[in-house]
């Protein structure tokens, strides 16, 4: 592991311990014992650090996706990736993170939200044409509305549903995914949906 590596691993371990505004650079060197003078060899500012935090972040849940999604059909891609949300959210685990993130950071937030959600409307995309493919998903749907739609109502259906009283993640997680499967699933895919759904109260598919 390189110098820059060292610096990112140990930023995140900070970062998503104690929230982005408490540490401080001097926090960072002083972990790793190294001056400032090298760490500004590797990053202009702690906003650049944050960026490239962020982006190992995403790589790594898209790795982690593309691992789960091999070889299965779209429902059960779907299955997996809720299961894996509700088993390790990032945002629930590391709220401190996030809430300085957006409070602090908007601009370093908006821009890797921007190239977030362009990666989303295409993944989303790919699985509803291959749920098409597949006989799972209706034939007649709109794939770019649906895939627009999608991204941007469920996610904030996802989001209010939690400040509801009671309502834990996986609650809200089953809610908006009959939601989803009711509007793209054709008969044959709501029928097969019905066999497996059980499992994303229990464990992920292996």
């Amino acid at each position: 592991m390189d110098t820059r590596e060292k610096i990112i691993k140990t930023a995140s371990d900070l970062f998503l311990k104690y929230g982005l505004r408490s540490v401080t650079i001097d926090d960072i060197c002083n972990d790793l014992h190294i001056s400032k003078k090298t760490f500004y060899a590797h990053f202009k500012q702690k906003e650049e650090l944050i960026e490239s935090l962020l982006d190992e972040m995403y790589k790594k849940k898209k790795s982690e996706k593309k691992k789960l999604n091999s070889e299965s059909d779209a429902i059960d891609d779907m299955l997996r990736a809720l299961n894996v949300f509700k088993i390790d959210s990032m945002f629930e685990k590391h709220v401190n993170f996030f809430y300085d993130l957006y409070k602090y950071y908007p601009g370093v937030a908006q821009k890797h939200d921007e190239m977030v959600e362009g990666h989303v409307l295409q993944h989303i995309q790919d699985e509803l044409h291959l749920g098409i493919q597949q006989g799972l998903f209706r034939e007649d749907m709109d794939v770019i509305a649906t895939s627009v739609l999608m991204n941007l109502k469920f996610a904030k259906i996802f989001q209010e549903l939690r400040k509801v009283k009671g309502w834990s993640v996986a609650h809200a997680v089953n809610f908006v995914a009959d939601a989803f499967l009711r509007l793209v699933a054709s008969e044959k895919g709501w029928n097969y949906y019905q066999t497996k759904k059980g499992i994303i109260d229990n464990k992920i598919i292996e």
